[in-house]
């Protein structure tokens, strides 16, 4: 483990323009925001795509409100705005195919590199969240590509999950007669709420499918669609507003994690609340997850950076908190077992005092963590490690001596589907890779939907991934 100590502006922000009002949409009812679309682009309600299998993006649900780009020999057509934008901020929602390829171009000139980077340990240009580099054919072999930025880290997610991109543009600046005066600018981008660039200067357009080289005040937003499989929605933009910064008066406390996983006990704000018994751990490889003592409770995971922990040691007074660094996947904070009288009593927000008895955890030859505790009389132990492909957890709940009608609830959301037998998309955020055996009980309740599993049986552990 390090501890880095900089006197640089933290270069992780968290975006969300679902809190931000103002924002103004480009309708994805029908194509005809659009010009000339070709028939590669199709309208739907929904899209998903197999994270194993290449190439696969496919519409689930016929409708409106998703575009979903199936290119062809013949049909690779870009998805070009009739719209011009000059200054803007970009929020968009998009999903990738496994092995796909694409990209959003501001004034249909300057490209926010959208790929399949998942579970790469170090972006480069090319990556998601990069800013595409310039192409120059007179240079010589080898050096034809230059001006690329890479992204500050990889947020990004799996394919045929939803992601979601921000981008902060200001155009580039003319004189009276023409003449370029200032380079275009990306102030920010955001992937999936981090921030992976911050004032990158362009002196000119992408290398193509760039519209023209010639560069202008205004233009269209374009969505590459000449590459692979990609399906986008929620596209929505307002004018810039830059808010200058304030430089810190501290230097930021972050917490790596180096050669074995890193185990950090801590405060943290989930769902609005402080919670004063959070254990979180941090792979070397960047995996990580934040569980509730109080609760046996994993309720959140994200890849990427650990934590920041300046809140911990400075001016110590009413937060001092841990923060994550990547990209939130954020489950609940309720127990994750439970004794219901039947099956269809509610599931308990949250455990008494003398409900459970935390009893610590012990690690094992690689540093991961199984944490044991009691809950109304029955022994749980819980350990939650990396996938050896690095793709996410896999979380494994041994019970001891089972209360009648016990209980584990795998995950709470708005929406669970089912993609195969042991397979399963939440809020299209994550999947949960349940084997069938296990045969869950998938329930409505006033939030949304929630997965049970029976634990009557001792002998079997209870065992499933969560990937993302």
């Amino acid at each position: 483990m390090s501890l880095l100590f900089s006197v640089a502006i933290p270069v992780y922000g968290q975006s969300n323009p679902e809190n931000n009002p103002g924002w103004m949409t480009i309708s994805l009812d029908d194509l005809n925001a659009f010009e000339n679309p070709g028939k590669n682009w199709i309208v739907a309600a929904d899209a998903w795509g197999n994270y194993t299998q290449k190439g696969e993006l496919e519409k689930i649900k016929e409708g409106k409100g998703v575009v979903i780009n199936h290119p062809s020999e013949k049909n690779r057509t870009q998805l070009t705005t009739k719209q011009q934008f000059g200054d803007i901020e970009i929020a968009l929602d998009f999903m990738m195919a496994k092995g796909s390829n694409s990209g959003v171009y501001l004034q249909g000139k300057y490209e926010v590199q959208l790929l399949d980077s998942w579970t790469k340990p170090v972006p480069t240009a090319g990556d998601c969240g990069g800013i595409y580099q310039r192409w120059d054919h007179s240079r010589p072999a080898g050096y034809k590509g230059y001006e690329g930025i890479a992204p500050l880290q990889n947020a990004c997610r799996a394919p045929g999950l939803w992601q979601q991109l921000v981008i902060k543009f200001r155009a580039p600046r003319f004189n009276a007669q023409g003449n370029k005066i200032a380079n275009a600018r990306f102030e920010e981008v955001y992937l999936n709420g981090v921030l992976v660039q911050s004032q990158v200067e362009v002196t000119g357009p992408t290398r193509s499918p760039s519209l023209s080289d010639k560069e202008n005040a205004q233009g269209p937003l374009l969505l590459q669609g000449d590459h692979g499989k990609v399906a986008f929605r929620n596209i929505r933009y307002r004018p810039l507003n830059i808010i200058s910064v304030k430089l810190p008066n501290k230097a930021p406390i972050i917490i790596t994690p180096n050669q074995h996983p890193y185990l950090l006990r801590s405060f943290m704000e989930f769902g609005g609340k402080k919670l004063t018994n959070v254990i979180s751990m941090g792979d070397q490889l960047g995996l990580n997850y934040s569980y509730d003592l109080k609760e046996g409770s994993l309720f959140q995971v994200w890849r990427g950076r650990f934590l920041d922990a300046t809140d911990m040691w400075h001016s110590r007074g009413q937060g001092q908190f841990a923060v994550p660094l990547g990209s939130i996947v954020p489950f609940s904070g309720a127990p994750s077992i439970a004794a219901l009288s039947d099956k269809n009593e509610p599931w308990p927000d949250s455990v008494t005092f003398d409900e459970l008895q935390d009893e610590g955890y012990e690690l094992d030859k690689e540093r991961i963590p199984t944490f044991s505790y009691v809950i109304k009389g029955t022994a749980v132990k819980d350990r939650i490690a990396p996938d050896p492909d690095q793709t996410g957890f896999v979380r494994t709940i041994t019970i001891i001596n089972p209360a009648a009608n016990l209980y584990g609830r795998i995950i709470s959301a708005g929406t669970i589907e089912q993609l195969s037998k042991e397979l399963y998309r939440v809020n299209g955020s994550c999947y949960i890779r349940l084997d069938k055996r296990y045969r869950p009980q998938i329930r409505q309740t006033k939030e949304g939907t929630e997965m049970l599993v029976s634990l009557a049986d001792p002998k079997i552990p209870l065992t499933y991934s969560i990937i993302w």
